[in-house]
């Protein structure tokens, strides 16, 4: 007999995103979460572009009308789109309400510090159950989704050290405007570019990047961001808190197939948009479909497959990227001002429309990306679907 109807492994942003839909649902699953943390703190930091008003406003701290492309020597970008604001989501505040959320449920435990070692299949039918195998004992359920990191080779890494800071002094940031790549440049570790998050006219979340083939020690990027502090007057500056990460962009091979009654989500699952590392509203839609699935009785869903047109296009653009390195602060300034602001913003938010890729093929150097456009190099539909 099973322990649970599902477990959720890892409370993350996929993870705690579902199970707190599931703890507003009518149907009572019984879930259980395991997770390795005991705590959380103020370690993320999701944007994205909504109208002032949606189903997230009150988890939205801050937002702006107004975002900007630059290179290191010029030229630079803003863009603006009526209707639009690029909205940022404070992790603890996601947190926190996720939590609360899900501790009001009778019918969803959660075990905190706790670490799964295995997943175990027991049989292949329908009624099949899956058994988790932890550091503090099993769990039977009908469904495991496993939310947690899977190391996967990637087309590129897109690695950040980010600060947020509070100066006695005026910040030199326009408040009013998000630094969305600003400083591009390239060295001999790949292309780099500042990103700004103005909270206030003395206060930011100012994070250095790095688009490289392999991923980048956090002490590294640190070093770069407290150089690039310096450079900008705020060596001096509050450090409030300190975050980052690494993103996969695009993987290399074929995702592992999940075990009968497994489904991987999140990061893992396909949540990352590959050309842009953009993953929050897309997590949020996979947790409303599945949640919604669930409470009718069905099997949990996956990401859905990226569409063949964006999906090769995002393998093509991350190939030419990998490939001539020093060229790709060219590659976006060009995008910045070839593609209009709308058009921009859709493409990164999913939305794209024919017209949109069209605009972006003809703002982007010819010779670069049509290299990569060999059959061998473009992915095939069916290969784009993830579990």
């Amino acid at each position: 007999m099973a322990d649970a109807d599902l477990v959720i492994l890892g409370a993350g942003c996929a993870g705690l995103s579902l199970a707190a839909r599931l703890a507003r649902s009518p149907s009572r699953l019984r879930v259980e979460i395991v997770e390795p943390r005991t705590r959380y703190e103020d370690d993320r930091s999701w944007c994205f572009w909504r109208p002032e008003r949606h189903d997230l406003s009150d988890l939205v701290s801050h937002s702006w009308d107004s975002w900007r492309f630059s290179g290191a020597a010029g030229p630079a970008f803003s863009h603006r789109v009526p209707g639009l604001r690029y909205q940022y989501v404070r992790g603890i505040d996601f947190y926190q309400r996720a939590l609360q959320r899900i501790e009001s449920a009778a019918n969803i435990r959660t075990h905190a510090g706790v670490n799964a070692t295995e997943l175990v299949p027991l049989g292949d039918g329908p009624d099949a159950l899956v058994r988790v195998e932890t550091d503090r004992g099993s769990i039977q359920a009908r469904y495991v989704i496993d939310t947690r990191p899977r190391p996967m080779p990637a087309v590129l890494y897109q690695s950040f050290s980010g600060v947020e800071i509070e100066s006695e002094h005026p910040l030199p940031f326009d408040p009013r405007e998000v630094g969305l790549m600003d400083s591009m440049a390239t060295d001999a570790g790949g292309m780099h570019f500042r990103y700004t998050l103005p909270l206030s006219s003395t206060r930011a979340v100012v994070e250095w990047t790095r688009f490289s083939t392999s991923p980048v020690p956090r002490a590294i990027l640190s070093g770069e961001l407290d150089a690039e502090l310096e450079v900008l007057g705020l060596a001096g500056a509050r450090v409030i808190r300190r975050e980052g990460g690494i993103l996969p962009m695009g993987t290399l091979g074929t995702p592992p197939e999940a075990p009968p009654g497994v489904l991987f989500a999140g990061n893992s699952g396909g949540a990352l948009r590959a050309a842009s590392g953009y993953g929050f509203l897309r997590i949020q839609n996979w947790a409303r479909a599945c949640a919604d699935v669930l409470e009718r009785g069905g099997p949990p869903v996956g990401h859905p497959a990226e569409p063949w047109l964006r999906g090769s296009m995002d393998r093509i653009f991350l190939q030419a990227v990998r490939a001539d390195p020093e060229r790709v602060p060219e590659y976006f300034l060009a995008l910045a001002g070839g593609v209009p602001a709308a058009g921009l913003v859709r493409f990164l938010s999913d939305a794209a429309r024919l017209t949109d890729y069209a605009r972006l093929i003809a703002s982007l150097p010819k010779v670069p990306f049509l290299r990569q456009i060999a059959p061998s190099r473009l992915t095939a539909p069916q290969d784009l679907v993830r579990a």
